[in-house]
Protein backbone atom coordinates (compact mmCIF):
# COMPACT_ATOMS: atom_id res chain seq x y z
CA UNK A 1 0.00 0.00 0.00
CA UNK A 2 2.68 2.55 0.79
CA UNK A 3 5.92 3.37 -1.11
CA UNK A 4 7.87 4.95 1.79
CA UNK A 5 8.18 3.45 5.35
CA UNK A 6 5.20 1.93 5.51
CA UNK A 7 2.91 5.07 7.07
CA UNK A 8 3.62 7.53 3.78
CA UNK A 9 2.20 7.37 -0.09
CA UNK A 10 4.24 9.62 -1.80
CA UNK A 11 1.75 11.38 -4.83
CA UNK A 12 3.91 11.80 -7.96
CA UNK A 13 2.80 11.69 -11.18
CA UNK A 14 1.01 13.50 -14.12
CA UNK A 15 -2.09 13.95 -15.93
CA UNK A 16 -3.64 14.51 -19.26
CA UNK A 17 -7.03 16.71 -19.35
CA UNK A 18 -9.72 17.07 -21.26
CA UNK A 19 -13.08 19.17 -20.04
CA UNK A 20 -16.50 18.12 -21.25
CA UNK A 21 -18.42 21.06 -19.71
CA UNK A 22 -18.19 24.33 -17.91
CA UNK A 23 -17.51 22.91 -15.13
CA UNK A 24 -16.69 19.38 -15.62
CA UNK A 25 -13.56 17.25 -16.93
CA UNK A 26 -11.46 13.94 -17.20
CA UNK A 27 -7.83 12.61 -17.20
CA UNK A 28 -5.61 10.39 -18.04
CA UNK A 29 -3.28 9.72 -14.93
CA UNK A 30 -0.12 7.90 -14.56
CA UNK A 31 1.83 7.99 -11.65
CA UNK A 32 0.91 6.60 -7.87
CA UNK A 33 -2.55 6.66 -9.76
CA UNK A 34 -2.46 4.86 -12.94
CA UNK A 35 -5.96 4.84 -14.54
CA UNK A 36 -8.50 7.97 -14.94
CA UNK A 37 -9.89 10.83 -13.18
CA UNK A 38 -13.36 12.82 -13.09
CA UNK A 39 -13.66 16.03 -11.64
CA UNK A 40 -16.46 18.45 -11.36
CA UNK A 41 -16.67 22.05 -10.26
CA UNK A 42 -18.61 22.83 -7.03
CA UNK A 43 -18.86 26.03 -6.45
CA UNK A 44 -19.04 29.76 -8.39
CA UNK A 45 -15.86 30.79 -9.28
CA UNK A 46 -14.58 33.70 -7.12
CA UNK A 47 -12.37 36.72 -9.13
CA UNK A 48 -8.99 37.16 -7.36
CA UNK A 49 -7.68 39.95 -9.33
CA UNK A 50 -4.80 40.12 -12.07
CA UNK A 51 -6.58 37.63 -14.40
CA UNK A 52 -6.61 35.09 -11.41
CA UNK A 53 -9.88 33.07 -10.13
CA UNK A 54 -10.59 30.44 -8.04
CA UNK A 55 -13.34 27.74 -7.54
CA UNK A 56 -13.65 24.04 -5.46
CA UNK A 57 -13.96 20.90 -7.16
CA UNK A 58 -14.06 17.24 -6.31
CA UNK A 59 -12.51 14.41 -8.03
CA UNK A 60 -12.68 10.75 -8.29
CA UNK A 61 -9.43 9.13 -8.72
CA UNK A 62 -10.22 5.44 -10.27
CA UNK A 63 -6.49 3.39 -10.65
CA UNK A 64 -6.58 0.44 -13.24
CA UNK A 65 -7.15 -1.75 -10.17
CA UNK A 66 -10.65 -0.63 -9.12
CA UNK A 67 -8.82 1.16 -5.80
CA UNK A 68 -10.34 4.59 -5.94
CA UNK A 69 -9.57 8.28 -3.99
CA UNK A 70 -11.92 11.09 -3.76
CA UNK A 71 -11.11 14.37 -2.98
CA UNK A 72 -12.54 18.27 -1.72
CA UNK A 73 -10.01 20.55 -4.01
CA UNK A 74 -9.34 23.97 -4.26
CA UNK A 75 -8.36 25.36 -7.64
CA UNK A 76 -6.64 28.43 -8.96
CA UNK A 77 -6.56 29.33 -12.49
CA UNK A 78 -4.13 31.96 -13.91
CA UNK A 79 -4.24 33.83 -16.94
CA UNK A 80 -0.83 34.45 -19.01
CA UNK A 81 1.20 31.14 -19.04
CA UNK A 82 3.39 30.94 -22.07
CA UNK A 83 1.75 30.10 -24.89
CA UNK A 84 -1.85 31.81 -24.35
CA UNK A 85 -2.17 29.24 -21.40
CA UNK A 86 -3.81 29.54 -18.08
CA UNK A 87 -1.64 28.48 -14.96
CA UNK A 88 -3.65 25.45 -13.01
CA UNK A 89 -2.76 24.99 -9.62
CA UNK A 90 -5.09 22.09 -7.44
CA UNK A 91 -4.95 21.22 -4.04
CA UNK A 92 -6.62 18.16 -3.13
CA UNK A 93 -7.58 16.65 -0.14
CA UNK A 94 -8.64 12.97 0.42
CA UNK A 95 -12.32 12.44 2.10
CA UNK A 96 -12.55 8.94 1.07
CA UNK A 97 -9.95 5.94 -0.37
CA UNK A 98 -10.69 2.50 -0.89
CA UNK A 99 -8.72 -0.40 -2.06
CA UNK A 100 -4.89 -0.28 -1.79
CA UNK A 101 -5.32 3.80 -0.87
CA UNK A 102 -7.91 2.65 1.85
CA UNK A 103 -6.66 4.57 5.57
CA UNK A 104 -4.68 7.08 3.52
CA UNK A 105 -5.35 10.73 3.80
CA UNK A 106 -3.89 14.37 3.54
CA UNK A 107 -3.82 16.82 0.78
CA UNK A 108 -1.45 16.02 -2.42
CA UNK A 109 -1.32 19.04 -5.06
CA UNK A 110 -1.07 19.71 -8.79
CA UNK A 111 0.30 22.04 -10.97
CA UNK A 112 0.07 22.79 -14.99
CA UNK A 113 -1.48 24.15 -17.83
CA UNK A 114 -4.82 24.67 -18.98
CA UNK A 115 -5.71 26.04 -23.18
CA UNK A 116 -8.90 27.50 -22.63
CA UNK A 117 -10.22 28.36 -26.37
CA UNK A 118 -11.45 31.72 -26.81
CA UNK A 119 -14.67 33.18 -26.09
CA UNK A 120 -17.20 33.33 -23.71
CA UNK A 121 -18.01 29.54 -23.87
CA UNK A 122 -14.35 28.56 -24.07
CA UNK A 123 -14.37 26.19 -20.70
CA UNK A 124 -17.66 23.86 -22.56
CA UNK A 125 -15.18 23.79 -26.10
CA UNK A 126 -13.15 21.32 -24.26
CA UNK A 127 -9.99 22.61 -23.47
CA UNK A 128 -7.02 20.73 -22.76
CA UNK A 129 -3.83 20.31 -20.23
CA UNK A 130 -1.74 18.60 -18.21
CA UNK A 131 -0.20 18.67 -14.25
CA UNK A 132 2.26 17.16 -12.27
CA UNK A 133 1.24 15.81 -8.86
CA UNK A 134 3.34 16.29 -5.78
CA UNK A 135 2.89 15.19 -1.88
CA UNK A 136 2.47 12.77 0.72
CA UNK A 137 -1.13 11.06 2.41
CA UNK A 138 -0.53 9.30 5.64
CA UNK A 139 -1.48 6.15 5.78
CA UNK A 140 -2.50 3.73 8.29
Amino acid sequence: MTDQGGDRLSMTGSATLFTLTKTTGIGAVTGTVNGAAYGEQTSEVEELGDGRIAYTMFHQFLDSDGSRLRTHDRAALSAGAPGGASALEVEYTVVEATGRFEGCSGTFRSRGWLRVPPGDEGLAQHSVGVVQFAGELRCE
